[in-house]
């Protein structure tokens, strides 16, 4: 699995626990929601109150489901995760990179 995470375009470093961590939060939130399988690559794109999702370059429209409650649970869950993480600003544009490796 490769994780790359980045604050307003500065990369976060990531020790490999951590990137594992929020690479399976992340991977548990689309694996509830309806997208396309196998899943292979995803990223988050948070900004503001803005969330965006895209599964194997595919986005997953978010509008669509629960009235907007799968946009807010998903920011909320993953600005509270990582607002602990040591970056340049965890409340900024956030990128969350992930490709799964082949099994």
């Amino acid at each position: 699995m490769k994780i790359r995470m980045t604050s307003n375009g500065i990369e976060a470093p990531l020790t490999p626990f951590i990137g594992k961590f929020v690479a399976n939060v992340c991977h548990a939130i689309i694996s509830a929601l309806k997208t396309p399988l196998p899943v292979r690559t995803f990223t988050y794109e948070l900004e503001g109150e803005s969330v965006r999702i895209e599964v194997n370059r595919t986005e997953v429209p978010l509008k669509e489901m629960s009235q907007g409650f799968s946009r807010v649970i998903i920011l909320d869950t993953l600005r509270g995760m990582i607002r602990h993480l040591k970056m340049t600003d965890p409340e900024g544009a956030i990128r969350i990179e992930v490709e799964l490796e082949a099994e």
